[in-house]
C-alpha cells in the first residue's frame, strides 16, 4: 500500500512539473547576455590590476545596454582608479629619466580622459625634456586651456612662454598669476621687460646684448628709451667728438653729449665712445633721465647702494655695467619718473 501511495506522488509531480511552462533560454548573442559577460570578465581583469582592459570591456557594456546605469557607475569608477595609476607612474618616470614610460603614460591619460588637463600637463614635461620647446609649448596650452584657473598650469604656461620668446603671453599670464601672488610680479616685469627688447631696432638691441655696455651703446639705449633724449634739440656750439665720425650710432652720442651724458677730452677731442660704462656712473646718468623727465631728486638714484636698494641697478663683483642691466635701469627709472 505505501509503496502503491509513493508511486503515485511520483507521478503526479511528474505530470505538475510536464504541465508548468518552461524557463525561456536567454540568448546568448543578446546585448544584454553580451553585456554581462564582458562585465563578469572586466571584473576577472580588475581584480587582476589590469585596469585598462577592465575599462574598456565596460565601456563596451555601456555601448550594449546604455540604459543600465550600473555599467556606467563602473565604468566612472575604472576610469578614476586608472587615472591614478597613470598618475603614479609619471612622476618616477619622469625623475629618473625615463621619457618613453612617462610619454605613454601621458597619452594613456589623454585618451582615457581628454578632457582633463593631467596628460597634457605631463606630454608638456616630457617634450620640455627632450628640448622639443614648441611641442612643449603645444601640450602645456592645451592643458591651461582644460584649467585656465590652475595656477600651477598657468605658471608652467608662462615659463614655456618666455622659453620660446613668447614674450606678450609671458607678460599676460604672469600679470594674471601677480594679482594673488606678489612673486608673480618680479617674473611678470621681466616677461615684460624681454617683450620690449624683442621689439626694439637692431643697434639697440645690439646694445641690450653687450656684455659690457659701452658709452655709444648707452647712448643708443638713452634715445631709444627716453621720449626727452630722442626729441631733444641740440644747443648751438656743442663739443664735437672725433672718434664718433662716420659710426652706427653716431647721432644717439652727438645728442648723448649734448645733453651733458657724456663729456669730450678738450686735448684729444674723444669722447671714448667704446669705453665700457662702468657702475659708480649709472646713478648720475639715471639722474641726468629724471631730471629730463621733470622729475625731482629721487633718493634711489643717489649712489650705486641706493639703486641696490630700489632694485634699479644691482650691485655685482664686476664694474662694468651689461647692456641688459643698463637697459632695465633706464626702465625702472622712466617707472620712477611717471
Amino acid at each position: 500500500m505505501t509503496r502503491r501511495l509513493l508511486l503515485v506522488f511520483v507521478l503526479a509531480a511528474a505530470a505538475l512539473t510536464a504541465c508548468s511552462p518552461a524557463p525561456h533560454p536567454v540568448d546568448p548573442s543578446s546585448p544584454e547576455a553580451r553585456a554581462a559577460a564582458l562585465a563578469t570578465r572586466a571584473e576577472g581583469e580588475a581584480a587582476e590590476g589590469r585596469l585598462r582592459d577592465a575599462l574598456d570591456g565596460y565601456r563596451e557594456a555601456v555601448r550594449l545596454v546604455p540604459q543600465d546605469d550600473r555599467y556606467r557607475d563602473r565604468v566612472a569608477q575604472l576610469r578614476a582608479a586608472f587615472v591614478t595609476s597613470l598618475r603614479d607612474e609619471v612622476e618616477p618616470a619622469l625623475a629618473r629619466g625615463d621619457l618613453p614610460s612617462a610619454r605613454r603614460a601621458a597619452l594613456a591619460l589623454v585618451e582615457v580622459d581628454p578632457d582633463s588637463p593631467a596628460g597634457y600637463h605631463v606630454l608638456a614635461s616630457v617634450a620640455e625634456a627632450e628640448g622639443k620647446l614648441e611641442d612643449a609649448w603645444a601640450a602645456a596650452r592645451t592643458a591651461h586651456e582644460r584649467a585656465p584657473a590652475d595656477a600651477a598650469l598657468t605658471e608652467a604656461l608662462a615659463a614655456l612662454a618666455m622659453k620660446t620668446t613668447r614674450f606678450a603671453e609671458a607678460d599676460a599670464l604672469y600679470g594674471d598669476l601677480a594679482k594673488s601672488d606678489p612673486v608673480m610680479v618680479a617674473k611678470q616685469a621681466a616677461a615684460r621687460l624681454e617683450f620690449q627688447v624683442q621689439n626694439l631696432p637692431p643697434l639697440a638691441r645690439k646694445a641690450v646684448a653687450a656684455p659690457r655696455v659701452t658709452r655709444a651703446q648707452l647712448a643708443t639705449l638713452l634715445v631709444t628709451l627716453v621720449p626727452e633724449v630722442a626729441s631733444a634739440r641740440l644747443p648751438p656750439g656743442a663739443d664735437v667728438a672725433t672718434d664718433i665720425l662716420d659710426r652706427p650710432g653716431r647721432n644717439a652720442l652727438v645728442k648723448a653729449i649734448a645733453l651733458g651724458f657724456f663729456s669730450v677730452s678738450r686735448e684729444t677731442h674723444h669722447v671714448g665712445a667704446d669705453v665700457p660704462v662702468s657702475r659708480s656712473e649709472m646713478p648720475g646718468h639715471l639722474r641726468r633721465v629724471a631730471a629730463l623727465r621733470g622729475d625731482p631728486e629721487d633718493d634711489c638714484l643717489v649712489a650705486p647702494a641706493a639703486l641696490a636698494t630700489c632694485g634699479i641697478l644691482p650691485e655685482t663683483a664686476s664694474r662694468q655695467v651689461s647692456g641688459r642691466e643698463a637697459f632695465a635701469a633706464i626702465d625702472a627709472t622712466l617707472r620712477l619718473a611717471r
